[in-house]
C-alpha cells in the first residue's frame, strides 16, 4: 500500500499520503446508522441488508451521551493513532492490538475539528473502553465482525481503488501541488481547513486518506495532526455494486406472489401461517417467498412479535431512490 510523506519546503505543513484500516472501519460502522451513506455506497447497503444483527449491534453499542452527531466512529482513528497504526492498510496489524490500544487511550484531546457535544461522545466512549476490560473485549469483537463483513469489498476493489487514489495524489504532490489542491476533494471549506492547518503550529501534519468506503468526507483533527478524508474513485466498482443491489431486489419482486406479499405486508405485520392462509398456499412454499425478501433485505421480522413480518421501509425507500437515480436523465456534461 503505498505511503507517501513529504516535508513541505514553505512554511505550510508536511503532507501524508496513505488509506487507512481505521477510516474505512469509521465509514463502515457509521453506515449501519446512517441510511444516506448506505444509498451512496452499495456495498455497505449490501451487507447490512444481510446482516440486520449486526447493524443493530453497531447502532446500541454506545448510549445516547455517547453518540456522535455524524454516526462515526472517530475513537477508531484516535486508537489508531495512538497505536502509530493509522496508515496501516492491514487490518490485523490494527485489530490485533485494538484491545491493547483501548485499554492506554488517550481520555483528554482537543479535537478541535469536533463540536463540544461530539468531543464529549468521543472522549466518553475512550474513558469508558479505558476503564472496562469486558466493554473493550466487546469493542473489539465487535470491530472484528465489521471488519469481516467489508474485508471481501476492500480486497476485491477498495485496496485498489485507495491505492490509485493516494499514485495520483502522489504525483500532483511531486509536480508541487500544495495540500489544499490533495484535499479538495474533501467536502469542507477551505476555510475551516485553513483554520485547522493553523492552528497545528511547526510540524504539523495533514494527512489526506483517500477511503473506499467514504461517503463524502471526513474532518479529524489529532495532536500535531489534521486528517482530512477523501473519497477514493473506485473506478466503477460502487456503481457496479449499487446496480447488483438494485437487480436483486428487483428481480426478488419480479415474481408474483412475492410482491403480493409485499403489498399484503403493508398494510400490517402477518404470521407466515397468515400469509399461507390468504393466498391459500402451502406454509413451506410461503417460507421460501419469505426468506428470499428476506435476504433481500424487503422484509424483517416486527420488533413487537417475532413471529410477525413486516416491510423494511428504509429497504423499500433505496430501492425506489436508486430505480430513480438511474433511470432519470441528467443534464448533458453533469
Amino acid at each position: 500500500m503505498p505511503l507517501f510523506h513529504e516535508d513541505q519546503e514553505t512554511s505550510g505543513p508536511s503532507v501524508v499520503l496513505s488509506g487507512s484500516v481505521a477510516v474505512e472501519l469509521d465509514w463502515a460502522m457509521a453506515a449501519a446508522l446512517r441510511a444516506d451513506y448506505r444509498r451512496d455506497h452499495a456495498s455497505l447497503a449490501r451487507i447490512y441488508d444481510g446482516a440486520p444483527d449486526l447493524a443493530e449491534r453497531v447502532r446500541s453499542f454506545w448510549g445516547p451521551n455517547e453518540a456522535t452527531s455524524c454516526g462515526g466512529s472517530i475513537e477508531l482513528m484516535v486508537l489508531a493513532h495512538h497505536g502509530g497504526l493509522l496508515y496501516s492498510t492491514e487490518s490485523a496489524a490494527f485489530l490485533n492490538r485494538l484491545e491493547e490500544l483501548c485499554a492506554t487511550a488517550p481520555t483528554d484531546l482537543p479535537l478541535n475539528s469536533e463540536t463540544a457535544e461530539d468531543r464529549a461522545a468521543v472522549l466518553g466512549r475512550l474513558t469508558r473502553l479505558r476503564s472496562s476490560p469486558e466493554l473493550r473485549r466487546a469493542y473489539v469483537e465487535l470491530v472484528s465482525d465489521v471488519w469481516s463483513t467489508i474485508a471481501s469489498d476492500w480486497n476485491r476493489d477498495g485496496r485498489r481503488a485507495v491505492d490509485a487514489a493516494v499514485a495520483i495524489r502522489r504525483e500532483m504532490l511531486v509536480k508541487g501541488a500544495s495540500w489544499q489542491d490533495l484535499a479538495r476533494a474533501s467536502c469542507y471549506s477551505s476555510d475551516l481547513l485553513g483554520q485547522l492547518v493553523d492552528e497545528l503550529g511547526p510540524g504539523g501534519e495533514v494527512a489526506v486518506v483517500p477511503a473506499f468506503f467514504a461517503h463524502l468526507g471526513l474532518l479529524v483533527e489529532l495532536p500535531g495532526l489534521l486528517i482530512v478524508g477523501v473519497r477514493a474513485d473506485a473506478s466503477g466498482a460502487q456503481a457496479r455494486a449499487r446496480t447488483e443491489l438494485l437487480a436483486r431486489r428487483l428481480k426478488t419482486i419480479s415474481d408474483p406472489t412475492r410482491l403480493a406479499i409485499l403489498d399484503a405486508l403493508r398494510s400490517g405485520p402477518r404470521t407466515v401461517t397468515e400469509i399461507a392462509e390468504m393466498f391459500s398456499l402451502a406454509q413451506p412454499t410461503v417460507s421460501n417467498h419469505v426468506k428470499l425478501l428476506r435476504d433481500a433485505g424487503l422484509v424483517r421480522n416486527d420488533d413487537a412479535s417475532r413471529r410477525k413480518l413486516v416491510v423494511q421501509p428504509e429497504a423499500i425507500s433505496d430501492l425506489l431512490e436508486h430505480l430513480e437515480g438511474i433511470l432519470t436523465a441528467r443534464p448533458t456534461g453533469e
